[in-house]
């Protein structure tokens, strides 16, 4: 068998299995006016909803309720993409309509504020250090002091920037490449090519180790990042998707397109869960919490909802 037959697996998802999968078990349901992306915090216990440029909320992920949130006085006329965390959870970053804003996330305590207008942005995993673009112009800066380490050309969209935690860097799409971003020589690493596809997107375990890369042919590519070595692309079949997201083991794939989630081994390509999680209203963003046990979703209704996953084969269920 050679080389490239056992690190690329190609597998066409036909519409017969995803209308075999089932719908997991809604845990939580919560009401987040404005709700537009989501991230797991505080060891899972909270969940961190920016509300499209208006601020940011946090709510309880058991029971939905808000635990607290800071918005800006009058809802905004434009919307805002961007939000992080911390790997512990204990800091945030949102994008509002006018500015980019860092917190301590308990008590949501200010800790930087920056004028501009957000495309994406990324947090270390410590949140001392934020990176952020307005889709052409990118800042590096130190979340502490509000000093500016970096600035430059940074082109990247929504869900483009990620802190790799095993590289101690940020990374980035950059043309036909997964490049280091935030860097005046970003040298030393490199994913790619893409077999004459663009990455537009990425998706990080949080364990750190594994990359998922949304190409522009409706392919996935998992990487390995410590040996830079693909270890299989999924073709999925049917519709683009708009959003992605990747279990702390890796285990675990999640997509959505419109108001359908699908979630799928991220090792066979197998769909295990495809349903509509808002009553058909657009998904807006899905996240896995970090042990992949819960996914939360957030619908254009302004609904956060939470759902069991299932457990691994020969596992337990969660």
């Amino acid at each position: 068998m050679t080389r490239p037959s056992r690190t690329i697996v190609a597998l066409v998802l036909a519409t017969a299995l995803a209308g075999c999968a089932g719908r997991p078990r809604l845990i939580a349901d919560a009401s987040a006016p404005g709700a537009s992306e989501v991230r797991w915090a505080c060891h899972d216990s909270l969940l961190v909803v920016a509300l499209r440029g208006w601020g940011v909320a946090l709510v309880e992920s058991k029971s939905g309720r808000e635990r607290g949130a800071w918005r800006l006085p009058d809802i905004p006329p434009r919307a805002a993409q961007g939000l992080a965390v911390s790997a512990a959870g204990e800091t945030l970053a949102v994008a509002t309509a006018d500015s980019v804003r860092v917190f301590a996330t308990r008590g949501l305590i200010p800790l930087l504020a920056r004028q501009g207008n957000a495309a994406t942005l990324a947090l270390s995993d410590d949140g001392s250090e934020l990176l952020w673009t307005d889709g052409t112009l990118g800042q590096l800066l130190e979340v502490r002091s509000g000093d500016e380490r970096w600035h430059g050309m940074l082109e990247a969209g929504p869900g483009a920037l990620q802190w790799a935690g095993g590289l101690g860097r940020f990374i980035a799409p950059l043309g036909r490449q997964v490049m280091p971003a935030g860097e005046d020589d970003p040298v030393g690493f490199s994913l790619g090519p893409f077999e004459g596809a663009l990455p537009w997107k990425l998706a990080l375990s949080s364990a750190g180790g594994t990359l998922a890369v949304a190409e522009s042919t409706n392919c996935v590519s998992c990487w390995d990042l410590r040996t830079r070595e693909m270890r299989r692309r999924l073709v999925l079949g049917g519709a683009a998707f708009e959003h992605l997201a990747l279990s702390r083991d890796a285990l675990l794939l999640a997509t959505s397109q419109g108001g359908r989630a699908r979630v799928l081994w991220a090792r066979s390509g197998q769909t295990v869960a495809a349903w509509v999680p808002h009553a058909g209203a657009e998904i807006e963003d899905l996240a896995f919490a970090s042990d992949g046990s819960r996914l939360a979703t957030v619908g254009a209704d302004g609904t956060v909802r939470t759902w069991t996953m299932p457990a691994a084969p020969g596992q337990r269920p969660r």
